[in-house]
């Protein structure tokens, strides 16, 4: 009978890691989707600035020709400067977008908990909004001013925090001070 119970509780714990497994796939699978969602939905509203292609033509330059060397030259400086000028704007846009996409993305995971949806689901979303947030200042920093940085931070942590407050009350056996 030992014997038995040893494999009975083998089976038991096997089918438990099974379940948690196939539901951490299921949450890594929702945060991955939704992320690769929000870079594509970014890139179609926000488009990055396609980097300046430059053609050298010596050929058109005579040998010896300086002032036509230091016009391509000038040519060339005038586009770089141009695309990092559009590049910082973009970085602007896209700091605020990206930002906006990923805390109502944090939002409804926080929601997707409080609503019972299932852990998975609610970590996956949550996963997914936080990589919007990464994504807005990885692409955005340059192009955003520190005082906007500071508090769209800011914002982030008071709704993470007050998500983890409300989930962990929520699935807490104690009831929350009165």
């Amino acid at each position: 009978i030992s014997n038995f119970l040893k494999v009975l509780l083998l089976v038991n714990l096997l089918t438990m890691w099974r379940s948690r497994l196939i539901k951490l796939i299921i949450g890594l699978a929702i945060a991955l989707i939704l992320s690769t969602l929000i870079f594509l939905g970014l890139r179609i509203f926000i488009p990055p600035p396609e980097y300046p292609s430059y053609s050298y033509d010596y050929d058109s330059c005579a040998a010896g020709d300086q002032a036509c060397y230091e016009r391509q030259q000038r040519e060339r400086q005038k586009k770089q400067e141009e695309y990092q000028e559009t590049s910082k704007e973009y970085g602007g846009k896209i700091f605020i977008a990206a930002n906006i996409a990923g805390l109502i993305v944090l939002l409804l995971g926080i929601f997707a908990f409080l609503a019972g949806l299932g852990t998975n689901v609610g970590a996956g979303v949550i996963l997914a909004g936080v990589f919007g947030i990464s994504m807005g200042y990885t692409l955005g920093w340059e192009g955003a001013d520190d005082v906007v940085k500071f508090s769209v931070g800011l914002i982030v942590a008071l709704i993470v925090i007050a998500g983890a407050v409300v989930f962990n009350r929520k699935n807490s056996q104690v009831p929350p001070p009165a």
